[in-house]
């Protein structure tokens, strides 16, 4: 996507990041990028080389409509914007 994509913590996640990271966290800015994956689903990795803690458990193949129907409400509008600029290269 071209341009910034944000969106603001509801109350009640940003009191929970308040207690888990410190801080007062507004909400995030992001840039997202379209990418094809052409290798194997084995080599998918999300613990990488176990230094750090991974952010994801676990990573599914999903439909933008799937992923809408799985979202928190303050992300959706997020991932509604991203399908609309990258529908078009998903054809």
């Amino acid at each position: 996507v071209p341009y910034w994509l944000t969106y603001d913590f509801p109350p009640e996640v940003r009191e929970k990041l308040k207690h888990q990271w410190g801080g007062d966290w507004k909400g995030q800015a992001q840039k997202w990028f379209l990418l094809k994956f052409t290798g194997k689903e084995e080599e998918i990795n999300l613990l990488g080389d176990k230094s750090e803690k991974p952010e994801f458990g676990e990573w599914k193949w999903m439909s933008p409509e799937q992923i809408l129907e799985r979202a928190v409400d303050f992300k959706k509008p997020v991932y509604k914007e991203v399908f609309t600029v990258f529908t078009p290269h998903l054809q």
